[in-house]
């Protein structure tokens, strides 16, 4: 099982940190591959004749106008620590090397590639695994144009469907939803690293405001009596800042005041549907995540619902 992810270059001085961390004088790289390259002494050489390529065919402007630049593709095909041979796996250097080299080859053959293999160790649970790094030129050699994948979504599927057929050829495991590795537990994420270095809960700003709902609806839940329950449980959640209203569609709506929002400078009103209280959805409406929070909101909504349906009953029974 590997994970391919992708970083685009747009900067030159990202270009220089790569240019480092790509050097294979370094102490942590195994070995080294290069394709359609001359000049391969060094990753500097490598980066020199990129660099010439594109400027020869015009490829160090943007492409548009008021768009960035974009130089080079840089890419990690992440081994699963548990098929690496550290850890009694069969994938060997040699054998990380041939993958990267078919998978170049498959997916880029007209393009400058140069990759490193490194010996990678988690700081957490000190354990190692191998990662191949490629960086990928932008100009394609046979059309003399940049390289162009297609939109976002469309590319990233395309690399993990060349991924997956080089797994099944390597007799590797495909990757699977939940847990993936044994010798190596889920480590945090970058946002979830920052929240812990800023002494604040790991959960997003989101996943409060979530808990928060739930604990409200529950409240409003447990009231031996109650004549309009969604204004009470709108009231309560007013007073956290959040309002409870109705979508253009009819469904139960809440919106906050986002601080992350105003620090990025993206606006200030974030908004949460009730539909989508139990879980994460993807843009295509299919559910991602459903853990426990969710099911605990989910729970406590129902409950207000079903007491506010139980009301309704008894005061038409009562008017009978």
């Amino acid at each position: 099982m590997t994970v391919v992810k992708q970083v685009t270059v747009k900067s030159r001085s990202h270009l220089k940190r790569l240019e480092s961390y790509l050097d294979w004088d370094r102490g942590k790289v195994l070995d080294h591959g290069t394709q359609n390259l001359t000049r391969t002494e060094s990753a500097l050489s490598c980066m020199r004749e990129m660099d010439a390529t594109r400027e020869a065919y015009g490829h160090n402007r943007p492409g548009k106008a008021n768009c960035a630049c974009r130089y080079l593709e840089h890419q990690c095909l992440a081994f699963n620590p548990d098929e690496c041979d550290v850890n009694g796996g069969a994938m060997t250097p040699s054998r990380c090397m041939e993958y990267a080299r078919d998978y170049v080859a498959a997916r880029y053959p007209n393009q400058e590639c140069f990759w490193v293999l490194h010996k990678e160790r988690c700081k957490t649970d000190g354990v190692e695994r191998y990662a191949v790094h490629v960086a990928i030129n932008r100009t394609d050699l046979e059309t003399g144009r940049r390289l162009d994948e297609g939109g976002v979504r469309a590319a990233a599927r395309a690399r993990v469907k060349t991924v997956r057929e080089l797994d099944e050829r390597y007799g590797l495991r495909q990757l699977e939803r939940g847990s993936n590795a044994k010798k190596h537990a889920r480590q945090p994420s970058r946002a979830e690293r920052e929240w812990q270095r800023r002494d604040r809960s790991h959960r997003s700003e989101n996943d409060r405001v979530r808990e928060r709902i739930a604990i409200r609806a529950s409240e409003v839940s447990r009231l031996p009596s109650c004549d309009n329950r969604p204004r009470e449980l709108a009231r309560r959640l007013a007073r956290d800042g959040i309002t409870m209203t109705l979508s253009k569609d009819g469904d139960t709506q809440f919106r906050y005041k986002s601080q992350s929002l105003k620090r990025s400078g993206k606006g200030m009103e974030r908004r949460i549907n009730g539909s989508t209280l139990g879980g994460a959805r993807s843009r295509s409406g299919r559910t991602m995540r459903f853990d426990l929070g969710g099911i605990r909101t989910a729970i406590a909504l129902a409950r207000v619902f079903e007491r506010i349906a139980g009301d309704a009953t008894d005061g038409s029974r009562n008017d009978i």
